[in-house]
């Protein structure tokens, strides 16, 4: 994800923190620090405490540190779960809506994507419930009548018992919110593998973005109508995010079963470029050829020494074709995938690495490329007969 940093792990997974999580952190820290409000009989907020501004100020950060820890836990929740099914986390990231657990593919299974989508809300209820307990026993806290004013005492017990009720609030908040059945969030994907024990796993991720898109709007009506942004903002996540979902999985599942080596241009079909080769010389074989990229070798049965393409020709300025070498600017990293390997993973591995072509290797020797377009064509050619 752009514009994340990485914080640390925690057992192999990368914590990422998005840029703009700090819009989300130092607002939430600001509402803590300023407001005194009373909801179901728990305190939220440092405002009425009878302290200094700047200790209200630290408070607030302290509570809003512990609360946003909550929330990764929420997501290592999520991410244990599904990697005790073998499922690989690339990383988890906080930003300004929340928490992301990327995993390479959550489960088919609808049991098993239901329990890894469930963990999340559990744990957030369950720190909630606890939390709540807590407060209930050693609470409420304390307040003093002044005049017209109320203000709550300033012990330290009181200041514990705040950030406790924080902690129990908003993860109980969390908890349900999550199990809103809005697709792609975690209640609805228990509506997806609800369905998906009743019906094929393409029309049941149908049927559940169809109900997120419904919740989606009505937030985005309510968040217009009562100018909340943040429920705009996750309206737009709910909408866009569920569409995106629904592409990835129709894709994933037509694309079943069929491996590179299926849809590859097979060595000696294959058209390479020498290194010797001037960029000149090149243009001329790909206006011939009507490929926009190839492997760079002195023969096929020799090693593959690069990747050259036509994007790599264009960062040299005409008059220098003439005499530049393909050896000269092709990439020498070469991004490669097994013949053996599905096909959905070649078009993970083109889309993270923004390629238009993936070279198919067996023991660092070339059997084949897959192109995005030989993905494209299986893709419209299968969906036909899904």
């Amino acid at each position: 994800m752009k514009w994340s940093i990485q914080i640390g792990s925690i057992r192999g997974i990368p914590i990422k923190l998005h840029l703009t999580f700090l819009i989300i952190f130092l607002f939430v820290i600001w509402i803590f620090a300023t407001n005194d409000f009373v909801v179901l009989g728990i305190t939220l907020g440092f405002g009425g405490l009878a302290i200094s501004t700047e200790v209200k100020y630290l408070l607030g950060a302290i509570a809003s540190v512990l609360f946003f820890s909550t929330l990764l836990f929420h997501e290592l929740s999520h991410s244990f779960v599904a990697q005790g099914y073998g499922v690989t986390i690339r990383s988890i990231t906080l930003f300004v809506i929340g928490g992301v657990a990327q995993m390479e593919e959550i489960p088919r299974e609808p049991r098993k994507e239901a329990r890894i989508s469930a963990a999340g809300p559990a744990l957030s209820l369950g720190i909630g419930i606890v939390s709540y307990a807590i407060y209930y026993l050693f609470g409420p806290v304390s307040r003093t009548v002044i005049g017209d004013m109320t203000i709550i005492d300033a012990t330290f017990k009181n200041a514990a018992l705040i950030v406790i009720g924080i902690i129990a609030f908003y993860n109980i908040l969390l908890g349900f919110f999550n199990l809103i059945p809005a697709f792609p969030m975690d209640g609805g994907r228990i509506l997806r593998a609800a369905f998906a024990m009743r019906m094929p796993y393409i029309d049941a991720t149908k049927r559940a973005v169809a109900v997120g898109k419904s919740f989606a709007f009505a937030m985005g009506i309510l968040g217009l109508f009562t100018f909340q942004f943040f429920l705009l903002l996750i309206a737009f996540f709910i909408y866009f995010g569920g569409a995106e979902e629904e592409k990835a999985t129709v894709v994933s599942v037509t694309l079943e079963g069929v491996t590179a080596r299926d849809l590859m241009t097979s060595v000696p079909n294959v058209i390479y470029v020498p290194p010797g080769w001037t960029l000149d010389q090149l243009i001329e074989a790909m206006f011939k050829t009507k490929h926009m990229g190839y492997p760079v070798q002195e023969s096929l049965d020799s090693p593959v020494l690069g990747v050259i393409t036509f994007s790599d020709v264009q960062k040299v300025p005409a008059p220098e074709r003439a005499t530049t070498l393909v050896e000269d600017v092709m990439k020498r990293e070469i991004i490669s995938i097994q013949p053996d390997a599905d096909a959905y993973d070649a078009l993970k591995l083109m889309s993270t690495h923004n390629l238009g072509r993936l070279m198919v290797m067996k023991d660092e020797q070339l059997q084949g490329i897959v192109s995005r377009t030989d993905l494209v064509r299986a893709i419209q050619f299968r969906g036909i007969y899904k």
